[in-house]
């Protein structure tokens, strides 16, 4: 990875499982949903108190709640301990959330990869079992990480992760398809096989 990096976002017309739901009490969560308090009882980490660089610090001003989010999702959000967005942030989760393509461009540790995993989750469907996101990583070691933020951010929406990378059991990630999957974290090489054999249904993908 270099230090200046781009993302695209497209949204489309047309392995591993990670259960967000482990350690996430449903009741806990609707408590927190009808509670007009809710942002003081959350169980945020410490604050990040390392200097920052005017790649992170110069901003607009804006919260998250500004772009109507989920509750669901801005309490993954502040849990995870992003406060508010950064540049990139600002700049992509607003077109992001319109479902029109995104091409940015930001240096590493600057939150792009929360540009797109928010818009991303936002716009998922929990009560659809179908593939409705696609994400494209080019290495297994980026497809665990970001799945890891996917599982953070989504962990009160009940949504399913699958990390599938090249080199790995394609006998298992047949099988884990048969369960829900929401969102696919995948390799090319590894995507293409399981599309070009019809074992992963992307008629309902939405956004890749």
């Amino acid at each position: 990875m270099t230090n200046s990096e781009e993302l695209t976002v497209t949204t489309t017309t047309s392995t591993t499982i990670i259960d967000t739901n482990i350690s996430i009490s449903n009741t806990n969560t609707k408590s927190l949903l009808d509670d007009s308090n809710w942002k003081d009882k959350l169980k945020l980490p410490p604050k990040d108190n390392r200097p920052k660089t005017t790649d992170v610090t110069a901003t607009k001003g804006h919260n998250f709640e500004d772009y109507c989010l989920k509750r669901e999702l801005l309490m993954g959000i502040y849990e995870k301990g992003w406060e508010k967005p950064s540049p990139v942030q600002e700049q992509s989760i607003p077109i992001a959330l319109t479902g029109r393509d995104v091409l940015a461009r930001a240096k590493n540790g600057t939150g792009k990869t929360g540009a797109y995993t928010i818009p991303i989750v936002e716009r998922i469907d929990p009560n659809k079992n179908a593939i409705q996101a696609i994400i494209l990583v080019p290495t297994r070691e980026l497809a665990l990480q970001t799945s890891a933020i996917c599982m953070e951010l989504s962990k009160h929406i009940q949504l399913r992760v699958m990390v599938t990378t090249g080199g790995t059991s394609l006998r298992e990630d047949i099988s884990r398809l048969q369960d829900v999957v929401h969102i696919v974290i995948a390799t090319p090489g590894r995507l293409l096989d399981l599309v070009n054999k019809n074992l992963a249904k992307v008629d309902s993908c939405r956004v890749m």
